[in-house]
C-alpha cells in the first residue's frame, strides 16, 4: 500500500557541519514498540469488544456501540503507529478495527472498503513481531474478517450495487452545494450538511467507484468525476467544476449498450447538464481558454531576459555552503510533499496525491544533482554514495506510485 510506502520515504534528511546524519536504529525500535502497544492495548480490545454484534441487526449494532466507548477515530493512530513500523499484520487489523466501527452504524461502502484493505496486509508473509503474530492467531483477527465480509456481503456486492449508490450520493453532494459554493440543505427543511460529512461523501464516492475491481462502469466512472465536481464548487473553483462536470458528461453520453449501469446514464447525464448550464460552464471555459491563450502568447512574445551580472568568486568554503543549504531546504521541500500527498490519498483524492508525489520525485532528482556536486567540491566520496541513494529511491517512487497515478490520469482525462 502506499500509505507504507510513504512511511518508509520520509527519509528526515538533516545536515549537521557539513555530514549527514542517518537514521538512528533506536528510531526503528521505538516505532515497533508504540505499533505493538497500540495493537495489544487499543486494537485487539476495539476488535473483541465489536466482533460479538457483526451479525447483529442495524439497529442493535447502533444501539450498542454508544455503550461501548470506541468512536470513530480509535483505531487511526493504532493503524498509522503499525504502517511506521511496517508491521502488516498490526496494520491489517486496524483496518478491519475501523470497518468493524463502520459497520456498526451500516456504513457498507467504508466497511467493505477496509475488508479489502485488511485483506491485503494479511496476506503478507514477511516475519513480524512476536507478540503481533501470537495475538493475530490466538484472537482469531483472520476469521473475524471473514465473518465481517460475509456479514456486509462485501464479496457479493458488485457495480450493480455500489453503483446507484453511488449516483445516490452525486445527488446528495450536488443538493448540498449551491452554485455560488456554500453548503446549504439538501432537502426542504432539513439542516446544511457540516463541511466535514460532505468531505466525506466525496470520499465515500471514491470508495463505492472502486468497490467492485472486476466491472467498472462509464455511468460510474462519470458519476466519480461528478462528485469531485460538485467537491470543486464547494471550494470555489468554479474552472475546475466546470471542467469536471465537461469530462463527467461526456462519459455518461458515450458509454456502450453493455454497461452494466446503461439504464441510469441518461438521467445522469441530464442531472449534470442541468447543472454545468446552471453555472454557466460554457462561458467560464471559452473565457478560461481565451486567458490561457493570451497569457501563452505574452509569454512567446517577452524578450529573452539579460544575462546575470558577474558574481565575485566565491570565498573558501562559500559553495560548499551553499550546497549544503540548498540540500537542506530540497530535504524539507521533499517531506513536505510527502505529508501534503499522505493526507490527499487518506481522503481518496489519488489524482491530487499523486501531483505531490510527482514532486517528490523532482525533489529526490535534485537531491542526486546536489549530492553530486557537494562530492566534487569537497572530494568526499560518502556525497557520491548518497547521490546514488537518491537515484535509487527514485525508482521506489515510480514502483510505489506509477501505476495508481496513470490510472488516476486516465479516470480523469
Amino acid at each position: 500500500m502506499l500509505n507504507r510506502w510513504i512511511a518508509r520515504m520520509c527519509i528526515g534528511l538533516t545536515l549537521l557541519g557539513g555530514g549527514l546524519l542517518a537514521t538512528p536504529s533506536w528510531a526503528v525500535n521505538e516505532h515497533t514498540q508504540l505499533a505493538v502497544s497500540a495493537y495489544v492495548n487499543i486494537t485487539v480490545p476495539a476488535i473483541a469488544r465489536l466482533k460479538p454484534y457483526i451479525d447483529k441487526s442495524a439497529s442493535d449494532r447502533a444501539n450498542a456501540l454508544a455503550t461501548t466507548g470506541i468512536t470513530e477515530t480509535t483505531c487511526v493512530a493504532p493503524t498509522t503507529e503499525s504502517i511506521s513500523a511496517g508491521e502488516h499484520f498490526a496494520e491489517g487489523a486496524g483496518n478491519l478495527c475501523q470497518a468493524l466501527i463502520a459497520w456498526m452504524q451500516n456504513e457498507d461502502i467504508f466497511t467493505c472498503s477496509r475488508v479489502k484493505f485488511s485483506g491485503i496486509d494479511f496476506a503478507h508473509t514477511e516475519p513480524v513481531d512476536a507478540t503481533i503474530a501470537k495475538l493475530h492467531k490466538s484472537e482469531g483477527i483472520v476469521s473475524t474478517r471473514l465473518q465481517l465480509q460475509k456479514a456486509a456481503g462485501c464479496a457479493t456486492k458488485t457495480v450493480a450495487y455500489w453503483g446507484p449508490r453511488l449516483l445516490d450520493l452525486v445527488d446528495w453532494l450536488s443538493a448540498s452545494v449551491s452554485n455560488v459554493g456554500e453548503l446549504q440543505a439538501p432537502s426542504g427543511g432539513g439542516a446544511a450538511p457540516t463541511q466535514k460529512a460532505f468531505e466525506y461523501a466525496v470520499f465515500q464516492c471514491h470508495l463505492a467507484y472502486n468497490a467492485d475491481e472486476n466491472a467498472k462502469s462509464a455511468v460510474t466512472d462519470a458519476a466519480d468525476d461528478a462528485c469531485y465536481a460538485m467537491n470543486y464548487l464547494f471550494e470555489h473553483k468554479a474552472l475546475d467544476a466546470c471542467r469536471t462536470l465537461d469530462r463527467s458528461i461526456t462519459k455518461a453520453v458515450s458509454m456502450g449498450a453493455c454497461d452494466p449501469l446503461a439504464a441510469q446514464a441518461d438521467q445522469l447525464s441530464h442531472k449534470l447538464a442541468q447543472r454545468f448550464g446552471g453555472l454557466n460552464c460554457g462561458m467560464v471555459i471559452a473565457t478560461a481558454k481565451v486567458d490561457e491563450d493570451d497569457a501563452k502568447a505574452r509569454q512567446l512574445a517577452a524578450a529573452t531576459p539579460p544575462p546575470p551580472p558577474s558574481q565575485p568568486a566565491p570565498k573558501p568554503y562559500e559553495k560548499r555552503n551553499a550546497i549544503v543549504n540548498e540540500i537542506n531546504a530540497e530535504t524539507q521541500s521533499f517531506n513536505n510533499s510527502l505529508e501534503v500527498a499522505q493526507r490527499w490519498f487518506d481522503r481518496g483524492e489519488d489524482y491530487e496525491a499523486c501531483g505531490y508525489y510527482q514532486q517528490a520525485l523532482a525533489g529526490l532528482r535534485k537531491l542526486e544533482t546536489l549530492y553530486s556536486d557537494l562530492n566534487r567540491e569537497t572530494g568526499n566520496s560518502d556525497y557520491n554514495a548518497k547521490s546514488r541513494e537518491m537515484k535509487d529511491q527514485q525508482v521506489i517512487v515510480l514502483d510505489g506510485y506509477g501505476d495508481m497515478c496513470m490510472e488516476a490520469e486516465r479516470r480523469l482525462y
